[in-house]
């Protein structure tokens, strides 16, 4: 009993190891398990890792291909001559030409002389968020703008303005005087009651793929007919269209199609010196031929020696229109004029050969049944011929005053919503020099009146809010001008030291342009 006790008490002691033994197994297979766990956690990162690795290099390949791509596109692309800056994107350039000066217009060579105030604008994202006090053209994009249709040398004065509106992005303005002779084809089939287009093309050496050229938005082109040569034989009108188009440079052997901008005025011919010249001149010698049937019809041999006399002086007249036009395939209003004179009077000339041959019993009756079919059909061609022309060749001269008041009513429209928008953001001229200008303009600021240097001289004050800061140059105020024929708009530095309340104002863009446009004039006027 007691050896089965002491068995039942050593069973435990005997069973311990035991135990421990299977829990410390038990353990092992537990973490055997977790670490097993962890593993295939790992191998699945691994497997993630080497997926997303491939997908990795795959983008990375194509970028790399794209900034091939890109490289090889912007080496093929023509160099600038200035910076040889690109851009990837096509830029918009808003034009605006004025024509300051007309010169002689040229009808036998058709050609124009010509003097123009020619302004590109377009946006710069480059400058956006930057704070410049000066502006170097060659460091940034430029459109590669040329006059097209001049012949020979053309005088070219170039100068930059960067405007900072504070909101968008900032614009450069690309501003140039030409002056020189322009080709234009010379349409006259109305002549002499003929109104002509005269043109100037701007083109650029960039393809349509990275410049889109379009008219100003923001303001009109224009012309000033008060400087005009020729204003005795022409008569300017006040409208300016614009259009666009496309050019092939044949000499490129992509022959790429490169965008044109177009600005025509229009010049109406004064008509008087060819009405009183040669209309009544041809209108007497042909109605001089009816004087010709005073003369007996026994007397043929008198009748044709004064109607061929006629003949042949309308013939001299109709070399001297020939002589101010130049070599046409068609008939001018004139000629169709003078021809149809020629042919009443050789049908004159026919009729008195005819009469001679006619029974004199008959010939007196006949001669003044002819006499009076001529008169009245060389009075109902002048009805049908003026009908004609108040109809026809009229009908442009009508157009293009309709024209003029539409554009009148426009440039009105234009000029309201400029002094709108320049009441409500006012300039800030930054620095300026002789080829270049800098303005900031601020917004939501409040204009109670304004001093500026207008063009007629006048001064008009406003006043600038105190919490705006009116950066300017000192150097570039002061700096030496160039000697060109271009005068810089700010040509004192007292403008920009009018104390008003304390502060200091500026003159605005508008205020800029006008006094700009006067010294352009001024600069015609003495050319």
């Amino acid at each position: 009993m007691n050896s089965s006790a002491g068995s039942s008490y050593t069973l435990p002691a005997a069973s311990s190891p035991y135990q421990h033994l299977s829990a410390k197994r038990s353990h092992s297979s537990h973490s055997a398990s977790v670490s097993t766990n962890d593993l295939r956690d790992l191998a699945n990162t691994l497997q993630e890792l080497n997926s997303h690795f491939k997908q990795n290099t795959k983008v990375l390949t194509e970028i790399k291909d794209y900034i091939a791509k890109v490289c090889d596109k912007q080496d093929s692309r023509p160099v600038d001559d200035n910076s040889g800056v690109h851009k990837l994107e096509r830029v918009t350039v808003e034009l605006r030409l004025v024509f300051l000066k007309i010169g002689e217009i040229d009808t036998l060579k058709e050609q124009f002389q010509a003097e123009a105030f020619i302004q590109a604008r377009w946006a710069e994202p480059t400058l956006k968020g930057t704070n410049i006090d000066s502006f170097d053209p060659n460091k940034f994009w430029n459109p590669l703008l040329y006059v097209d249709n001049s012949v020979g040398d053309l005088k070219n004065d170039t100068w930059h303005k960067v405007v900072y509106d504070g909101i968008d992005t900032p614009m450069i303005y690309e501003m140039r005087k030409v002056k020189g002779v322009f080709l234009e084809n010379l349409e006259l089939n109305d002549f002499p009651v003929d109104v002509q287009d005269l043109s100037i093309t701007v083109s650029t050496t960039r393809t349509v793929n990275e410049v889109y050229l379009t008219a100003d938005t923001s303001q009109l082109s224009a012309i000033n007919t008060h400087a005009f040569i020729d204003q005795q034989e022409w008569r300017l009108h006040e409208h300016v269209e614009t259009s666009t188009k496309f050019l092939s440079n044949p000499f490129t052997p992509s022959q790429n199609q490169h965008p044109a901008f177009s600005a025509t005025c229009r010049a109406a011919r004064r008509p008087g010196y060819f009405y009183w010249n040669v209309y009544f001149l041809i209108f007497f010698i042909t109605v001089m031929a009816f004087a010709t049937f005073s003369v007996t019809y026994n007397l043929p041999q008198n009748r044709l020696q004064l109607s061929f006399t006629l003949l042949l002086t309308s013939v001299t007249f109709k070399w001297v229109v020939v002589r101010c036009l130049p070599t046409i395939s068609y008939l001018t209003t004139l000629d169709k004029y003078v021809l149809l004179s020629m042919v009443m009077l050789c049908t004159v000339c026919v009729w008195h050969a005819i009469i001679a041959v006619l029974p004199t019993d008959i010939a007196p009756y006949w001669d003044k049944i002819a006499f009076i079919s001529f008169a009245v059909i060389y009075t109902l061609f002048h009805v049908v011929f003026f009908l004609w022309m108040y109809f026809v060749t009229y009908r442009r001269r009508r157009e293009m005053k309709r024209k003029d008041r539409e554009y009148l009513k426009d440039r009105l429209e234009h000029l309201s919503t400029f002094a709108n928008q320049s009441n409500d953001e006012p300039n800030k001229h930054v620095s300026s020099s002789a080829a270049t200008t800098v303005l900031r303009r601020t917004t939501n600021v409040k204009v109670d009146r304004r001093l500026s240097n207008s063009s007629d001289g006048t001064f008009r004050r406003h006043s600038v809010e105190g919490n705006h800061q009116i950066l300017t140059n000192r150097h570039a105020i002061d700096g030496n001008y160039r000697a060109t024929s271009i005068s810089n708009p700010f040509n004192s530095t007292n403008s920009f030291h009018n104390n008003y309340n304390g502060q200091r104002v500026l003159i605005t863009s508008g205020d800029i342009e006008a006094m700009t446009m006067k010294q352009f004039q001024m600069g015609s006027l003495g050319c």
